[in-house]
Order: structure tokens, then sequence, then C-alpha cells
């Protein structure tokens, strides 16, 4: 299991990991913490589909443990994207795994 955390602050996408060539993310836990209100939410790709949506106010947490053997996975040589609707410093946490 692998860890990251960093902090983004863009409007839009904001790229967090790239999986070595040929593998993909497998991701077991996700977190984001906006400094100020922003609506947030994860990617795989520059245009996937988002998930973990959520609107918050400055200083709230969104936290998701997968649990174990329950994962969600990108595709071959796809990076995970954090959106953020504005540019706000934006503190993230993840654990995952290239396969």
């Amino acid at each position: 299991l692998l860890t990251a955390s960093g902090s983004c602050g863009v409007a839009g996408n904001n790229l967090i990991i790239t999986p070595s060539a040929g593998k993909v993310l497998r991701l077991s836990y996700l977190a984001y913490n906006p400094s100020a209100a922003t609506e947030c939410a994860w990617r795989f790709g520059s245009s996937g589909t988002i998930f973990l949506r959520s609107s918050l106010t400055a200083g709230a947490i969104v936290a998701k443990d997968f649990g174990d053997m329950r994962y969600l996975e990108g595709l071959v040589d796809e990076p995970l994207f954090l959106n953020l609707s504005l540019a706000v410093v934006t503190i993230w946490n993840c654990f995952y795994v290239e396969v």
C-alpha cells in the first residue's frame, strides 16, 4: 500500500498521482480538506466521470475508506485528479497500489 499527501489549489483539474507506465491506480482511501468553501470531486483522467463530489465549507473534511477488499480503479496509464470549482488551497490524502 502506497500513501500520498499534498495540497493543490487551482480551479479545475489538479494532477494528484500518475501511475507508472502500463499500470493502473487502485484506490483504497481518499480524503480532501479545503481551506475555504468550494466544490471538490475526484476523477480518473482529465475528462473522466467525477466521483465523491461534495460542496464544502472552509475546513470541512471528506474522507472515504473503501475497506478491505474494496477499491476504485482507473484504466491503464490513467492519472488521478482532484477537481476544484474554485482556486482554493486544498489538502488531500490517498492510499493506493499500482497494478
